[in-house]
């Protein structure tokens, strides 16, 4: 909102003579205020004027004016970054386009020749991706049909091993118990080997030791090593007589490893190299070798131990297996599993075989598919027809040829548009808003646009408002609403933001209002003429204002009632002297300039709206009922002086 200072400036830049002439007026006006009366005039005085309002209802709006520059608010700029001369030019300034209009067309001579090599180069690389796409398919059809056909092969493998494998596994659970007990028989066997094997050793050391030098500690050496030596050998195969014994036997488990140690008996080997351990000496006989050694040497007589007899109790668990293996026919259900699963793990692997060439050939083709894809565009031929396409530089938006930058045979300019096209039905208006006045306004106000080259009053939106200032003022937008022909592009705009607009309603100039112990009111005339009016009180409410007008109301006031046009009773007086010298009075200097005492004479323009009884419209009126803008405190003295 322009404060009073700010509307006063304005008015100031346009009316510098008779600014000059009211600032005179001023200064003697408020001399002869200083000496007038605060409630009325004194003895010896008269008023030289009274200015009144005459109140009618009608429209008070608070704006802020400002101006600007009259811009489109459409523009576009036909601009390119190639560098070819100018083949053609068909708009000229002025012209109007629509979108799409080719406005300046480039030559493509030697653009179309790059091209047309291109495809040729293309076309070479796509029929040799397309040999190499073809022969990848046909390696991957092979593969895929080889692998498809091989299926049934794996399928029957399969199931010939489930066949088999049913009543193999059978067996094996009925021959449980007992592979149980030859496995753990054979293990105490092997157990007993070794123990027999380290008792041998240790009682021919000291049978060696003994003879080379007997002695006590020598001779019971001897004896405790023949002891151990004959329990080792009766827990080792004791219960055995002269023969042969089955210690192995076909397993029932899938992996059964069957080694044995086997000792120094001349009979005996390794259980996993023979089935069978001979027995040319029995445990018995070999004990009393021991037994006659220690007697002879040492005098010392042994008894026989008993023992656990491991190979004998391995022979008969061989045997009971044997023949519960015989009985259901273990070793046919064994060989035919083994069969079959010789043949299913070989056509699993055969069939994996087949999968990796498959995968391999589908990977060539996938590798012969994205080449031949690849083949089919070219990133060079796109960048070279995308050129041809921009070589006719169209319109993006329909308007008007404002500027053109171009000439037939020339180069185009990169740094500089081709053309420029505006919409000239679309039109704003960019204005400055004062930092005093920023507060006041805000996007979406309703604007009235004016011209000193036009007599138009056109309206707008304020749509846009800088948010950073320069030097002390926001830069700002204002959209016009209707297409115009009576604005153009560059011409100045005078612009009135409308801040508040309240309709029908009475309004008199601010000074008009008086205040008294918080109540507000004006004088209303009652009756009288020229300075002898007499005037009352009247009590009334304030509304909205201006810098110049405020709202009034009040259930005693009416249509058509006079207002004194200030509050303050002095405004006027003069001293009875000085009225005979009117052009030293204020009162008298006024009426010279201004037509005081004349009725309705032509007094300073009061602003908008009611006049002091001045019944005359200048352009630019805020208010309803006419009249120009006027400086501040209500104006100068106007109509109905005496």
């Amino acid at each position: 909102m322009k404060t009073k200072k700010g509307r006063l400036k304005g008015f100031i830049k346009k009316h510098r003579i008779i600014s000059a002439v009211i600032s005179l007026v001023l200064v003697g006006a408020i001399t002869a205020g200083i000496f007038a009366a605060a409630n009325g005039k004194k003895e010896g005085t008269q008023y030289s004027f009274i200015r009144t309002t005459t109140l009618v209802k009608g429209t008070l709006e608070d704006t802020v004016s400002t101006t600007g520059t009259v811009q489109s608010a459409k523009t576009s700029n036909v601009t390119t970054s190639l560098n070819y001369t100018i083949k053609s030019v068909n708009v000229a300034v002025g012209d109007k386009v629509k979108k799409g209009d080719v406005i300046v067309t480039l030559d493509t001579e030697e653009l179309e020749s790059q091209i047309e090599k291109e495809e040729s180069n293309l076309q070479k690389t796509l029929s040799s991706a397309q040999s190499s796409y073809n022969s990848a398919k046909t390696s991957y059809n092979t593969a895929k049909s080889d692998y498809n056909d091989y299926a049934s092969t794996l399928s029957e493998a399969k199931s010939d091993y489930e066949s088999a494998r049913a009543p193999y596994e059978k067996a094996q659970s009925s021959l449980k118990s007992y592979q149980k007990a030859f496995d753990s028989a054979l293990s105490a066997y092997n157990a007993a080997g070794a123990k027999y094997v380290k008792a041998s050793a240790a009682y021919n050391s000291a049978l060696r030791a003994y003879k080379n030098k007997a002695s006590s500690s020598n001779k019971s050496a001897l004896v405790s090593a023949a002891k151990a030596y004959m329990k080792a050998i009766q827990n080792y195969y004791g219960k055995c007589a002269k023969g042969s014994y089955t210690i192995s036997v076909t397993s029932t488990t899938e992996s059964v490893d069957n080694n044995s140690k086997m000792g120094e008996n001349s009979a005996s080997s390794s259980a996993s190299s023979t089935s069978q351990v001979s027995v040319t000496q029995t445990a018995d006989e070999l004990c009393r070798e021991v037994k006659s050694a220690v007697l002879s040497l040492t005098g010392k007589s042994l008894s026989i131990p008993s023992g656990s007899n491991a190979l004998y109790a391995l022979s008969s668990k061989a045997q009971a297996l044997t023949k519960a293996q015989e009985a259901c026919n273990y070793s046919s259900l064994q060989s035919a599993y083994n069969t079959a699963k010789s043949a299913y793990d070989e056509a699993k692997q055969t069939t994996k075989q087949y999968k990796n060439a498959l995968t391999q050939a589908e990977e060539q083709l996938e590798r012969a598919e994205e080449e031949l894809e690849n083949a089919s565009t070219s990133d060079s031929l796109d960048e070279l027809k995308s050129q041809l396409a921009e070589c006719s530089l169209k319109e993006e938006q329909s308007g008007t040829v404002t500027a053109l930058n171009a000439t037939v045979g020339s180069a185009v300019s990169k740094e500089a548009a081709v053309a420029t096209i505006q919409n000239l039905s679309q039109l704003t208006v960019d204005i400055t808003i004062e930092e005093a006045d920023i507060n006041n306004v805000e996007t979406g106000m309703n604007c009235r646009i004016t011209s000193d080259a036009s007599d138009a009053s056109l309206t707008g939106t304020l749509t846009q408002i800088d948010p950073v200032s320069n030097e002390g003022s926001f830069g700002a937008t204002v959209t016009i609403d209707e297409a115009t022909d009576s604005m153009y592009i560059g011409m100045n705009a005078t612009v009135d933001i409308i801040v508040s607009s309240s309709d029908a309603v009475y309004q008199v100039p601010i000074d008009a209002v008086g205040t008294e112990n918080d109540t507000k009111y004006v004088y209303r005339q009652t009756g009288g003429s020229g300075t002898d009016m007499e005037f009352e009180k009247v009590t009334v409410t304030t509304g909205s204002s201006n810098d110049y007008y405020i709202e009034i109301e009040s259930s005693q006031l009416s249509e058509g009632d006079v207002v004194r046009s200030s509050a303050d009773l002095s405004e006027g007086i003069e001293t009875v002297s000085d009225s005979k010298s009117g052009s030293e009075s204020s009162g008298g200097l006024f009426a010279n300039l201004f037509g005081g005492n004349n009725r309705g004479g032509s007094g300073m323009p009061q602003g908008g709206g009611p006049m002091d009884n001045n019944s005359s419209n200048s352009k630019g009126s805020n208010n309803s009922g006419g009249g120009m803008g006027a400086p501040p405190s209500g104006g100068m003295p106007g109509g109905n002086n005496g």
